[in-house]
């Protein structure tokens, strides 16, 4: 039974590979630097406890902004083929993104708070 569902997801990859091989490089990459900068942003919340001199600010920003970008790349994936269903709402979450982000990073250069 696991060795079904690994070929079945092995797959699914292999068909999302085929279809566009640009832009799922492009995702690939991208989602790999968020959970980079994700896990970055748990290791000093957590375990550096806001003690060390790392910006958490900057993290998050890095973070928020390529979970909006690859957003952005699911987004075009769907402009190009034609696919309607949930568009509104990823275009909504990923301004939201983009808006979250950009207040973390102005407010970390004014150096105020941000919410």
């Amino acid at each position: 039974m696991r060795r079904i569902r690994k070929i079945r997801i092995l797959d699914t990859i292999q068909k999302d590979y085929r279809k566009s091989k640009g832009l799922f490089l492009l995702k690939l990459v991208i989602n790999i630097l968020a959970v980079y900068f994700a896990i970055r942003v748990l290791y000093t919340a957590i375990i550096l406890d806001n003690s060390a001199e790392t910006n958490i600010d900057y993290l998050l920003f890095s973070m928020l902004f390529f979970l909006g970008l690859s957003n952005t790349v699911q987004l075009v994936e769907m402009v190009r083929d034609k696919k309607k269903e949930h568009f509104t709402l990823l275009l909504v979450s990923t301004i939201l993104l983009f808006g979250v982000s950009v207040a973390i990073f102005l407010s970390s250069s004014i150096g105020g708070e941000v919410f």
